[in-house]
C-alpha cells in the first residue's frame, strides 16, 4: 500500500509542476475600442477629448496613444498602464496620422514565461476649430476686452460722443491653423485696423474649411468727466531712477517730487496712472511710458477725461542733499549730528568717555555709493576711527558729487 500511495503522491506532485509551468495566470487579448469610431466618427477632432476602452484581457494592459515617444514598437516608447481604469483618456492637438496601439501581455511559471500581443488601429486628426477665444479693441489708447455672446456676437460700449471708429483688433484662435478675415482680406492680430463706423463681420475658418462669423457689435454710453492724476512715479532701475514716488497734492493740483541726490532729472522714464478711460498729456504731449523725460522742464501733467474735459497739474521738483541725517549706532542717547549744507560739514557731539575710534555710522539720504578714501561705507555696518576729522564722498552714479568733512567733538 505504501508504494501505491507514494506513486500516486509522485504522479500529482508531477502533473501540478508541469500545470504551473505551462499556465499563462491571464489571458492575453489587447482588443480595444476608440470612443469617436465606436459613435460612427471617422476622424478625430484636433483638441477633443476621447477615451480607449479596454475590450480584452491581460495581466499588464498598456496604451501607447502614437504621439511622439509613445508609439509602440520604436526604441524607449513609454505608454500608460490601464491597471484598474476600464478606459484612458487621449487628446491631440496636432493634426494628422496617429497609431493607437493596445499591448497586452500575461505570464506564467511564476515569471519565467510570457506571451505579449498588441493590436494597433490607425486614426486620423483633423482640425475644425473656428472660434475666438478672445477678443479686443484699442480704443482711445485703451484695450477694451469685448463680450463674445453666444450668437457669436462681440459687444463693446464706447462714449456717446467718439467719432474715431478706427481700430487695431487683438484676437486669439482656438486653433493656430484657422484663418481670419473681414470680406476676403487676411487679418493679423494686433495689427490690422479697421473702421468699425458700421457693422463689421470677422471670418473664421478652420483647417478643414469650417466657417464661424463674429459680428462686431457697438452700444454706447455717456462719456466720463474723470480727470485726475493717481500716480507719478520714476520707472525703477532705468536712467537716472531711484523710483521716487511723488506726493499729489489734489487741492492745489501740484506733483511734488523729491529727487534723491543719486538721481538725475534728466532722462528717467515715467509711471503715470489716471481716471479710467481718461489720457496724459506732458507738456502738451501724448504721455509715453518708453521715452525719456527731462524733469526740470516738465510745465504741465495735463489729464484729459473722456468727454474733452481737462485737469492741468504743475510739477514741484526738489533736489533732495546727499546727506539728510547724520548719528552713530549704540550710542545711548543717539547723537544727532549737525549738518551744514553750505559748509558741507557735519559736527557730532558725543559724551565723555565714548571711544571715538571704532564709531559705526548711521546715515540718511544718498542711494548712490559713499566712500571714506577708496572704501565704500555701508550705514549702520562699517566702523571707523573718528579721533580726526573724515571726509564722507558721496556719489552721484559713477562720478563723486559732494564730500562732507565729519567732525566728532567729545564733551
Amino acid at each position: 500500500m505504501k508504494i501505491i500511495y507514494k506513486s500516486i503522491f509522485i504522479l500529482i506532485t508531477i502533473s501540478l509542476f508541469y500545470s504551473c509551468k505551462s499556465d499563462i495566470s491571464v489571458p492575453v487579448n489587447p482588443d480595444f475600442q476608440i470612443s469617436f469610431l465606436r459613435d460612427g466618427q471617422p476622424n478625430a477632432l484636433a483638441g477633443n477629448n476621447y477615451y480607449v476602452i479596454n475590450k480584452g484581457s491581460g495581466e499588464f494592459v498598456t496604451l501607447f496613444d502614437g504621439k511622439p515617444g509613445s508609439v509602440w514598437g520604436e526604441p524607449n516608447a513609454s505608454g500608460i498602464n490601464f491597471d484598474s481604469a476600464d478606459s484612458l483618456r487621449i487628446n491631440y492637438d496636432i493634426v494628422g496620422k496617429y497609431k493607437v496601439t493596445v499591448v497586452s501581455t500575461s505570464t506564467g511559471d511564476f515569471g519565467k514565461d510570457s506571451i505579449r500581443r498588441a493590436k494597433t488601429i490607425e486614426i486620423e486628426v483633423v482640425d475644425q476649430r473656428n472660434q475666438f477665444s478672445d477678443f479686443s479693441l484699442k480704443i482711445n489708447g485703451n484695450k477694451v476686452a469685448g463680450k463674445i455672446s453666444d450668437d457669436n456676437k462681440i459687444q463693446f460700449a464706447i462714449p456717446d460722443n467718439t467719432i474715431d471708429f478706427n481700430y487695431v483688433a487683438s484676437f486669439t484662435v482656438n486653433s493656430a491653423l484657422a484663418k481670419v478675415a473681414i470680406n476676403g482680406v487676411p487679418q493679423v492680430s494686433g495689427v490690422t485696423s479697421n473702421n468699425f463706423k458700421n457693422s463689421v463681420q470677422y471670418t473664421v475658418t478652420s483647417a478643414q474649411g469650417n466657417v464661424t462669423n463674429y459680428t462686431v457689435v457697438f452700444t454706447t454710453f455717456p462719456p466720463s468727466t474723470e480727470k485726475k492724476l493717481t500716480k507719478f512715479q520714476l520707472t525703477p532701475f532705468t536712467t537716472g531712477s531711484n523710483g521716487e514716488i511723488a506726493i499729489i497734492d489734489e487741492t492745489n493740483k501740484i506733483i511734488n517730487l523729491a529727487l534723491n541726490y543719486a538721481s538725475s532729472p534728466k532722462g528717467p522714464k515715467l509711471i503715470i496712472e489716471s481716471s479710467p478711460f481718461s489720457s496724459v498729456l506732458i507738456n502738451g504731449f501724448p504721455y509715453s511710458d518708453s521715452k525719456n523725460y527731462t524733469l526740470n522742464t516738465i510745465t504741465s501733467v495735463i489729464v484729459v477725461a473722456q468727454d474733452g474735459s481737462s485737469t492741468t497739474y504743475t510739477m514741484n521738483l526738489t533736489l533732495q542733499d546727499p546727506v539728510l541725517t547724520f548719528s552713530f549706532s549704540g550710542l545711548i542717547p543717539s547723537p544727532v549730528g549737525v549738518i551744514d549744507i553750505a559748509s558741507k560739514t557735519i559736527i557730532v557731539n558725543v559724551l565723555s568717555g565714548t571711544d571715538i575710534t571704532k564709531l559705526v555710522a548711521v546715515w540718511s539720504g544718498s542711494l548712490a555709493p559713499v566712500q571714506i578714501g577708496s572704501v565704500v561705507q555701508t550705514s549702520g555696518t562699517t566702523v571707523n576711527d573718528f579721533t580726526n576729522p573724515v571726509i564722507y564722498n558721496f556719489y552721484k552714479g559713477i562720478s563723486i558729487g559732494d564730500s562732507y568733512k565729519v567732525s566728532v567733538i567729545v564733551k
